[in-house]
Parts: C-alpha cells; sequence; structure tokens
C-alpha cells in the first residue's frame, strides 16, 4: 500500500504526516515554541524554589521524587509538541502524548520512532478527561499538564485542574473566541459560566473568562491558580497557570472576580467584585462585594448597561517570569522559528498595567464622538500629563489601558473637539449627551507630547511589538479527517466538505438570478 507522506519539520523534530489523518496547524508553530520557552523558565523556577527549601531544612518528607519533569499532552494529534517537549526542553523525564483517536495515536507512535524519543515519550490512547482523573493522586499528578483543543479547553478543566502537582504547571488553549468574545453569549456561559460581552476589549476579556473559569474548577477541589502568562494570539488565547493547594487561599477568589457593566452607547465599563476582604490587624474577613458601581443610565451618555462576567481582575502574568521568558527568547533566538513574534507579543505584554483590567480603545472615543481619530502620542501624552498612569494592550496598539476615570477620558476627548471641530451629531446618539458636558475632572488638557512618544521607538526595539499575519488564511483551520466525530467514508472524502463546496457562492448566485447582483 503506498501512502503519501509528508514530513514536516519545526523546531528539533521531525514527523511523518499523512493529510487527513491528525490533525496539524502550521498557524500554531508560534504556541509550541512560547510553550517551550515558558515550560524552560517554569523548570528553572521550580529547581531554583526546591533549592532554596532544601537550604533552609523544608525539603520533602520520606523518599525524594525523581528528577526531571513529567508532562502530559492531553490532546496530542500528531505527536509533535510532545516530541519537541522531549528533544528542546532539558530536565524532561517523561511525556505523555495521548489522544482519543486511534489514527491520531498511530501517527503519534510512529513520530515517536522516528524522533528516536522513545525513551522519553509515550503514546497514550485514551479520553483525556479519564487519564487526568487516573492520575489525581498527589504521587501520580504530573508536573505540566498542556491542554490544546480544536475549540474549547471547557470540558476538560475540572480533571485538568486536579491532575497538576502542587506548584505545577498548566498550560490551556481555546480557539473558540467568537463564544469568548460575545458573538454567542449564551453558549459562552454554557461553557465557561460567564457572559461574554463585545467590544474592542473582547480579546482580553477571553483571556479573564478562561482564568476565571479554570479558577472556579480549582476551587472546588480546594486549589487557586496564579497565571504566569497568559496571551491572545491570532485565532485563540493561551494561559499559562500555576496550581496550588491552599483552602485558606481559595477563600479570596470571589475578590479575584468581578461582573462588568459595560454602557451599550459610549461603551465605557465598570467592575462590580463579587467578594471584599477585609484585614484589620491579624484579622482577615470575607463579605460580599457592595454595588452596583452605576446608576440605571451611564453618567456619561445616558444610555443603558449591558452586564457580564465575571471575569478575573487580577493580573495576567507575572512580570520577572515574562522578563526571564523574553530574556531566553533573545538569548536562544535560533531555538523559535517564530520567535520575533512571540519576543513582540510577550514584550507588549511585559509592558501592560498589572493592576487595569481590559481597556478603552481610542478609536472607538473618537468614533463616538464622530471625530478625527488623534494620534497615540497626542493622546496618551495628555493622560499621562493629567498625571494617570497608561499603558497598550498586548491585544491592541490603540488600547487606553489606564487608572484614569472614564470621565477623564471624555474631558480629553471634549477638548481635543475645540481644536478639531465636528459637525452637530444626530440626536439621540451618545455624542449629543458627552458634548453637551462640561469637563469634570480635567479642566485645561496638556496635549504636549512627552519624550517617551516622541521618534520612532518601532525602530529602537529589537523586534515590533503588533506583527500582521505571516500568511494568509491564518486561522484555526478545518478538523482532521481522523477526528472522532468525522463523516468521512471508507474512501477518505468528507461529505460535509463537499457539500460545502458544492453551497460556495449559493446566496450570491441567487442574488445574481433576480438581478440584484453587480452588473
Amino acid at each position: 500500500q503506498t501512502l503519501e507522506w509528508e514530513t514536516l519539520r519545526e523546531g528539533k523534530a521531525e514527523v511523518l504526516h499523512k493529510r487527513g489523518e491528525a490533525f496539524y496547524n502550521p498557524a500554531q508553530v508560534q504556541n509550541r515554541d512560547l510553550s517551550i520557552a515558558v515550560i524552560r523558565e517554569f523548570h528553572a523556577l521550580r529547581e531554583r524554589e526546591r533549592a532554596d527549601l532544601l537550604a533552609k531544612g523544608k525539603g520533602p518528607k520520606g523518599t525524594p521524587p525523581l528528577p526531571g519533569m513529567r508532562i502530559l499532552e492531553g490532546l496530542s494529534a500528531t505527536g509533535l509538541r510532545a516530541v519537541r517537549y522531549a528533544k528542546e526542553i532539558e530536565g524532561v523525564r517523561e511525556v505523555v502524548a495521548n489522544d482519543f483517536s486511534p489514527a491520531a495515536v498511530e501517527s503519534i507512535s510512529r513520530n515517536i520512532e522516528h524522533n528516536k524519543v522513545s525513551d522519553k515519550v509515550t503514546a497514550s490512547h485514551a479520553d483525556a478527561n479519564l487519564i487526568m482523573y487516573q492520575h489525581r493522586e498527589e504521587a501520580q499528578r504530573f508536573d505540566v499538564v498542556d491542554l490544546d483543543p480544536y475549540g474549547t479547553a471547557a470540558p476538560f478543566l475540572d480533571a485538568a485542574v486536579q491532575s497538576v502537582a502542587d506548584g505545577g504547571l498548566l498550560a490551556v488553549t481555546c480557539t473558540d473566541l467568537a463564544v469568548l468574545c460575545g458573538n454567542h453569549s449564551e453558549a459562552c456561559f454554557a461553557k465557561y459560566g460567564c457572559t461574554s460581552l463585545r467590544g474592542k476589549h473582547c480579546h482580553e476579556s477571553a483571556l479573564r473568562i478562561v482564568l476565571a473559569c479554570v479558577e472556579a474548577h480549582a476551587n472546588r477541589a480546594k486549589r487557586h491558580i496564579v497565571p504566569l502568562l497568559c496571551v491572545h494570539m491570532d485565532f485563540y488565547v493561551r494561559c499559562f497557570v500555576r496550581v496550588y493547594t491552599s483552602a485558606n487561599t481559595v477563600k479570596r477568589s470571589a475578590s479575584k472576580q468581578a461582573m462588568v457593566y459595560q454602557c451599550v452607547g459610549c461603551h465605557a465599563f465598570h467592575f462590580q467584585p463579587l467578594g471584599k476582604i477585609i484585614e484589620k490587624g491579624a484579622s482577615t474577613k470575607f463579605v460580599p462585594g457592595s454595588g452596583p458601581p452605576v446608576g440605571e443610565r451611564c453618567a456619561e451618555c445616558d444610555f443603558r448597561h449591558q452586564m457580564g462576567g465575571p471575569i478575573w481582575t487580577e493580573p495576567i502574568y507575572h512580570p520577572e517570569f515574562v522578563e526571564s521568558v523574553k530574556a531566553q527568547l533573545v538569548t536562544n533566538k535560533d531555538d523559535f522559528a517564530s520567535q520575533k513574534r512571540i519576543l513582540g507579543i510577550t514584550t507588549a505584554l511585559s509592558e501592560e498595567l498589572l493592576d487595569q483590567p481590559l481597556f478603552q480603545d481610542l478609536s472607538v472615543l473618537a468614533a463616538t464622538l464622530h471625530c478625527a481619530v488623534p494620534s497615540n502620542a497626542t493622546f496618551f501624552s495628555a493622560v499621562k500629563n493629567a498625571g494617570y498612569k497608561l499603558s497598550q494592550s498586548h491585544t491592541s496598539p490603540v488600547a487606553i489601558k489606564t487608572d484614569a476615570p472614564v470621565a477623564v477620558l471624555w474631558d480629553l476627548m471634549r477638548a481635543w473637539i475645540k481644536t478639531h471641530p465636528v459637525k452637530d451629531p444626530k440626536p439621540n446618539t451618545p455624542a449629543v449627551q458627552i458634548l453637551s458636558k462640561e469637563n469634570k475632572i480635567v479642566m485645561e488638557p496638556d496635549f504636549t507630547i512627552r519624550p517617551e512618544y516622541k521618534g520612532d521607538k518601532a525602530t529602537m526595539r529589537p523586534t515590533p511589538k503588533y506583527m500582521q499575519n505571516p500568511a494568509p488564511n491564518w486561522g484555526p483551520m478545518q478538523r482532521a479527517a481522523g477526528f472522532a466525530t468525522n463523516t468521512a467514508g471508507a474512501d477518505g472524502k468528507d461529505p460535509r466538505s463537499e457539500k460545502r463546496s458544492k453551497n460556495q457562492g449559493k446566496n450570491k448566485d441567487k442574488k445574481r438570478r433576480r438581478g440584484e447582483g453587480d452588473a
């Protein structure tokens, strides 16, 4: 039997891939590159922590654990990621490459042998949840659990948070951004227990929804999470969190999450924390949050609010850890095919304000008032000149992540319009209400451009923070034909693909026949 094999090379791995046998997406190379960089730094961090404990005489009791990390890749597909972990990360003792698809497990086994890593990588044919539940006992837990599904990781989170060692690393990918970003808020609530809202901040909001969901699952097992590095990249979110066991710390979880009130007119948002912590001396009291933080109508434009959440409102990255990842990307740049992209995104992440969830969007502020958009340098300088902190977001170069109240931003926009006049706004629009008000907080804004925004700062960086996709159609692609729920026949053809091809342009043809199309 003749098979048409495709040889895929990535990092130090080389896999033999038959189209349709198991899922493979070249767009995920930066996901795998970033994962390798993060796990390397995580291993180094854990080794330092263990050495510190030993120096203090607080080492593990009884038989010491075997050296090296045990990693579970719950949804391995071709096994490419598992092979790369084994060959490119020092200190790996074992990688379990699991998949539910028999065709994928066959691919994994073949690529383990092809790369000569059978001493470290083991192929597993099992339900991902089952294998994680079987490793809930403390002695059997994995140091790293990696979940990179096609779509949502929600069905695997309960098992995942229980199968990670105390202080271990959980890496989660979710590609269902249409759900997480507000297009299907009812599906988001069903999957993640959170209601998603639409807005320019939706990709950061998606990250925070996933973190809130992981935290909720961890809390049920008396565990909690500490994010190390969480980013939105391309068409998915990727979260790296440490999981700890502490019933006492779990009590603080409500204060780490909040509901979001978002105006449907001017898109201003406010947070309603679920819980509050009152600390007086040695006494700590946990009470419900008090609110609501807004009135029935928006104070700025008099429109109503939508409510979403709960979302994670604590930091989404650990500054020292992200700096160590960046340093590794610079030092070992030849190890990563997507080095420029992941260095850019981690650089942008490291410059974000830690304590300011979500952000306003400069283009939305201008669109709301139907005026010209100020330059980043001009508006960002005005915010800082007014005495407030500001940063961009790794998800958007025009993001305004700031501790300034939204009323301050409208003060600045009203002052901007005085020198860049606009036509009278249409009645019953947010602009009417906003422009009818006088400045409340910043009476005379200073738009003098600050030194840090002068010149072409991009040329001074080792890599741009924001980069275009490297190829067209850079997306999640379709499931592999060998996926468990596929409808491919014995001939390997998928009737769904044939139906899609047949119906391509169907509506356009109908319009043309009715004379509604282009001449």
